[in-house]
């Protein structure tokens, strides 16, 4: 994939979420059984980062003394952040993950790294495996960290919502392998970037970011297996973490 395609992607998901915000904002549940197994294993005062954090709601799930430090592209969705974390350690950060430089505003080292819902909006596998590998220096010793990614190809009911490239202007030859255009039709129109990254692209972003696979299960949704969780920890001839 070239610049010019990955910019015009990265563009089209964020005039998206600029739009649609609110819409998008009030059509998550508070959770998702799949997450909560994850939340189980976090113990309470755990430092906590969540990457492309939306409207913030990782932040009250948390164990009790847990610090929470939410990154997104978008203030839009960062405007959707609701009232009532004044007694909660938590901070939000408007910062994009397709920066290079993004690690230096968050600060770290953490022991829970979550990135849900994130990797199918990176445009390309490069630039998903440099933000996996970013991520793991920001691990703290033993931490873990969380990739949480929709199955949508699982339920042929979610199917109708794949469109044609030609619908933005686009090619097949200009994507990748993996690559679709989503439609959303809630409080107007729009369209998605979303990458399918399933069981074998997970495996192959671990390795490559120097990661172990602990634990990987699919969980959600009416057929319960729309999200597929992967919780990964630091690879033993990986570095120390950077202290920021």
């Amino acid at each position: 994939m070239d610049k010019k395609t990955r910019d015009f992607l990265r563009d089209l998901n964020q005039k998206f979420y600029a739009t649609f915000a609110g819409e998008f904002a009030n059509s998550r549940g508070r959770t998702e059984p799949g997450f909560e197994r994850v939340l189980a294993q976090v113990a309470p005062g755990s430092q906590v980062l969540d990457l492309g954090c939306g409207h913030g709601r990782v932040a009250f799930l948390l164990p009790a003394g847990c610090s929470y430090t939410g990154v997104d592209f978008s203030t839009e969705m960062l405007a959707q952040v609701k009232a009532g974390g004044q007694e909660r350690d938590m901070r939000f950060v408007a910062a994009d993950l397709l920066s290079e430089d993004w690690p230096a505003d968050v600060g770290g080292p953490y022991n829970w790294i979550t990135i849900r819902a994130v990797f199918q909006h990176i445009p390309g596998y490069a630039a998903r495996t440099r933000i996996l590998r970013q991520a793991t220096t920001l691990l703290a010793p033993g931490g873990r960290i969380v990739l949480a990614n929709w199955q949508f190809l699982a339920a042929k009911r979610l199917h109708r919502r794949i469109q044609a490239w030609s619908e933005v202007g686009l090619s097949e030859t200009e994507v990748e392998a993996g690559d679709y255009l989503l439609d959303w039709q809630r409080g107007g129109r729009g369209w998605r970037y979303v990458h399918l990254v399933d069981e074998v692209e997970t495996k192959r972003l671990a390795a490559d970011a120097g990661l172990t696979i602990r634990e990987m299960f699919r969980a959600d949704g009416r057929e319960n297996n729309l999200t597929l969780y992967a919780v990964l920890s630091r690879s033993k001839k990986e570095l120390t973490p950077q202290k920021r």
